[in-house]
């Protein structure tokens, strides 16, 4: 609703601004878009949308803002102009696939005989080149780059295809990379043009549906090496999907983080983020030396984040848990933040673990973490001690919640320790044998619901 809305905005630089500040967003919950003939226009090139890139603009990276005007000049080229708005006005919803739908194909085919004109006309008319350029500063070099992805569309919709059904069939293995590269050779031969072999290869790799398949093909374009120049291919797109990496933080880092659910998105970003870098790592070592400062580069952006704003947010919304007053017990909202908020740690902690040295402040705080909830059940439990069994089995039954909350973060040891020692402030039986000790919580647990 919140898309829709956008849409009908009429102030076009309000409109992308709305849209950039709840883009990191949209990508998460990927809502149903309202069908326009624009939209299906730049689905060959989607996944290489982005905000103004840095100087000088790297291959493949196609400002947001350069669309609009790309097609107005499209729509004067269009020989197809009112199937165009008859999409328009349909007032459907394009649902989530990267694949259009078999009754725009010849709609697609439109779209290709315009981009192929406009892209004669640069060649042929000197003027063309300066009068695009007043439009949008990189306009003829991202029509330069949408003519190649649209003459190789039907090639990078079989590579697609392939990728995804290597999965799902079995005896395919690795052969499918072979094939790919084969496909992607066959397609940018005609040119004889690298950066269109580059073109290929990008818009798959940033193709979010295709993440899982990043390390096996580019570890493949890194061996084949040699006459075709295989690694350089492979440099060249390792470095675009680095500072595809960087760009996706950079917002991530300009989020608030007001909530446990921000938290939570922020962290999330840094563990896909690490998880992406770990496989260009890999690959790291058969390719220039640029892609691997660029990758330390990334993060150590990374690590500053997590040690500033990330450890000092997550402390607050620990500290709005462990520093309630007196031994009120927390609602269900309290414990919902907590155990949110302590997932959000975990996940950064074993993400991060696994790279590079985890940040002190980040280490210091899943410890304050443990203690200072432990302080708030201590408090709780005490402050019971002469109430009444049926009271004192429903804060058994809270500080069970609460305690199983900072498992990610601590050891079954300590959580039970802190049980019991909640169990035996309450005035229950302790156990030396922990089975028979966890036996009687279940037990008080379940006596208030008899």
């Amino acid at each position: 609703m919140v898309y829709a809305l956008a849409d009908k905005m009429p102030d076009g630089a309000l409109r992308g601004m709305f849209k950039d500040q709840l883009r990191h967003r949209l990508k998460k919950i990927r809502p149903l878009r309202r069908m326009t003939a624009e939209r299906l226009f730049c689905l060959p090139f989607e996944s290489l949308l982005c905000n103004e890139p840095a100087r000088p603009r790297p291959l493949g990276s196609i400002p947001r803002g350069s669309v609009d005007p790309m097609w107005t000049l499209v729509l004067e080229h269009l020989d197809d102009a009112e199937a165009a708005r008859q999409v328009d006005a349909s007032g459907e919803y394009l649902m989530d696939d990267p694949c259009p739908l078999s009754v725009h194909r010849q709609l697609f085919a439109s779209f290709a005989r315009a981009v192929e004109e406009i892209h004669s006309r640069l060649a042929t008319d000197r003027s063309l080149p300066k009068a695009l350029a007043q439009r949008h500063p990189d306009l003829p070099d991202v029509i330069q780059e949408v003519h190649a992805l649209y003459q190789m569309r039907d090639a990078i919709m079989t590579a697609r295809r392939q990728i995804m059904a290597s999965e799902q069939l079995i005896g395919i293995g690795d052969q499918y990379v072979q094939s790919v590269i084969a496909l992607g050779r066959e397609a940018a031969s005609r040119k004889g043009d690298q950066r269109w072999l580059k073109l290929f290869f990008l818009v798959l790799l940033m193709d979010s549906d295709l993440s899982d398949h990043t390390a096996p093909l580019i570890e493949a374009l890194a061996e084949n090496n040699g006459s075709r120049g295989g690694s350089s291919v492979a440099s060249d797109l390792c470095e675009a999907l680095v500072s595809k990496e960087g760009e996706i933080l950079k917002a991530g880092f300009a989020m608030p983080l007001e909530t446990a659910g921000d938290l939570d998105d922020a962290a999330e970003k840094v563990r896909a983020a690490i998880e992406s870098l770990g496989v260009l790592r890999v690959a790291a070592p058969h390719l220039t030396r640029q892609v691997g400062q660029r990758i330390e580069k990334v993060e150590e952006r990374i690590h500053d984040f997590l040690g500033d704003r990330f450890a000092k947010a997550a402390e607050d919304s620990v500290g709005s848990f462990v520093s309630s007053p007196g031994g009120c017990l927390p609602t269900a909202e309290e414990i919902t933040v907590l155990t949110r908020t302590v997932l959000a740690i975990a996940k950064v902690h074993n993400a991060v673990k696994q790279q590079f040295e985890v940040p002190g402040e980040l280490k210091a705080l899943a410890a304050e973490t443990i203690s200072g909830v432990a302080g708030r059940l201590e408090r709780i439990a005490s402050d019971r001690a002469a109430a009444g069994n049926r009271e004192k089995q429903a804060t058994l039954s809270v500080a069970v919640q609460v305690a199983r909350s900072l498992e990610p973060i601590s050891s079954e040891e300590a959580v039970l320790g802190m049980l019991e020692d909640c169990a035996v402030r309450l005035g229950f039986a302790q156990s030396a044998d922990p089975a028979q000790f966890l036996l009687k919580i279940i037990h008080a647990m379940n006596a208030n619901h008899e």
